[in-house]
């Protein structure tokens, strides 16, 4: 700095200053410097003063003098809070140093190549470099609409105090030029910087720990909020299973009964008008359905009830309904399954093997319901010659609500409500898929044991086949 006359230290510190209030006014993302005559004297003012500061004190308070300088200039042109004001300030300056020695570095090719000896030529290349580094640094694409994370209220607390501090090590690092022998005074400014320096640090170090903390909170009671919905909607599809299978089982009592006065008021008219047989003669010569036959009796109300229900289902759709009953069908509501629940049951699985039937071209339409003892244990098994089960169905039998004949009435809810029954009086369900259509053969049978064994299995001709 000895070395430098006052004119070419003055026009290099002026630039300097001038090219770091336009980084202060980049990194802030405004569009224009703003300018006043006061500010322009200032700055020239100050650039002066700076050499003179070099020249009786050292480069140290020399930089201090330029940074406070540059501070009431953004203070006088920007309204903002005085932390914003340093800390940009700060950085500014700290960038336009490192612009500065860039240049000095690059400008020393052109003086080894010519041997410039003239030290305003060598200020002109320069102070030309220092401002085509400068412009072209912050003009570029990322940066253009200045620091993203100062912009945004400086929330990025860890990148504010890693800038701040480069920006402090490269001023410090000017200061390291050739000194006047004044040790104290630079150690006591020194020692208030890095005092000054620390205590941001701290500050924007513990407001970057509470924003943490707010955040994992945040994060935390997201989560659980989360959970709680995600349990809320589980609940909520339980709730709704459940009441899809009242409704189911709702609908069958409601056919049976409506079947049941259809049934008493049909029989009373005719027997009162005397033409019963005259419209089951007419309902056979127009609609060709099959013929009612007796069916044997349970001696249980509502297990008869269903039974007769589903028999005249069955011949409304021309197919064949059989009915075995084995044992004492009492002891069997008594001991191993309720009568109300062993109706739907019943009405469940026979309206399975009707949509079965109906969705099958198979010239055999018939149904056999089995109740009672079989084969030594007591049970309901339903034939049918329609179509097999598909492959999704049975893989999410008793899993959730599934059916593949909505058009036909078919709900999912059967099996669902199966499944409840089976698990409550530890009954196996065992499918037997017998063979392929056939006029002569039934295709399966759905077996309920009461056997106590919770058994589930699926026997079929297409898996002995594979």
């Amino acid at each position: 700095m000895k070395n430098l006359n006052i004119t070419i230290y003055s026009i290099k510190t002026f630039f300097l200053l001038i090219i770091s209030c336009y980084t202060y006014m980049k990194i802030c993302n405004m569009k224009r410097l703003k300018f006043k005559v006061v500010t322009l004297f200032s700055i020239i003012f100050a650039s002066i003063i700076s050499f003179f500061i070099g020249e009786k004190l050292d480069s140290f308070f020399c930089v201090i003098f330029q940074l406070s300088a540059l501070l009431v200039v953004n203070a006088l042109n920007y309204n903002r809070k005085i932390g914003y004001i340093i800390m940009n300030t700060i950085i500014s300056l700290g960038i336009s140093y490192l612009i500065m020695c860039t240049s000095i570095i690059i400008s020393t090719l052109p003086n080894i190549i010519f041997k410039i000896k003239n030290d305003y030529i060598n200020l002109i290349i320069i102070i030309a470099i220092f401002n085509l580094l400068s412009f072209t640094i912050l003009n570029m694409k990322k940066i253009q609409n200045g620091f993203i994370f100062i912009n945004k209220k400086m929330e990025n607390e860890n990148l504010d105090i890693t800038l701040l501090n480069i920006s402090m090590v490269i001023l410090f690092t000017m200061t390291l030029l050739p000194t006047k022998n004044n040790q104290i005074g630079h150690a006591v400014f020194a020692t208030f910087i890095l005092i000054f320096i620390m205590i941001i640090t701290i500050k924007k170090s513990l407001d970057a720990y509470y924003k943490q903390t707010l955040l994992i909170q945040d994060l935390k009671d997201t989560k659980e909020k989360l959970e709680e919905k995600i349990k809320e909607v589980e609940q909520l599809e339980k709730e709704n299973i459940e009441y899809g299978k009242k409704s189911h089982t709702l609908a069958h009592k409601q056919r049976i009964l409506e079947s049941k006065i259809n049934n008493m008021m049909n029989s009373e008219i005719s027997n009162e008008l005397n033409i019963k047989d005259e419209v089951n003669s007419l309902s056979k010569e127009i609609f060709n359905k099959k013929e009612q036959a007796d069916l044997s009796k349970t001696g249980i109300t509502v297990l008869d009830d269903v039974l007769r229900c589903m028999q005249l289902e069955c011949i409304d759709k021309n197919i064949d309904f059989e009915l075995k009953i084995n044992g004492n069908i009492h002891f069997m509501t008594n001991h191993y399954i309720n009568e109300e629940e062993l109706q739907i049951l019943i009405a469940d699985h026979v309206k399975d093997a009707i949509i079965a039937i109906e969705c099958s071209d198979n010239v055999n339409r018939s149904i056999l319901v089995k109740i009672g003892q079989i084969d030594g244990t007591y049970g309901l098994y339903i034939y049918d010659s329609g179509i097999e089960f598909e492959e999704n169905v049975l893989n999410n039998l008793g899993k959730k609500p599934i059916t593949t004949h909505k058009d036909k009435g078919g709900t999912g809810m059967g099996f669902m409500n199966t499944f409840d029954t089976l698990k409550k009086y530890k009954a196996s369900l065992i499918i037997k898929e017998i063979g392929k259509i056939s006029k002569n053969e039934y295709t399966k049978v759905v077996m309920i044991k009461f056997d106590s064994n919770e058994e589930f299995k699926i026997d079929s001709y297409r898996q002995s086949k594979n």
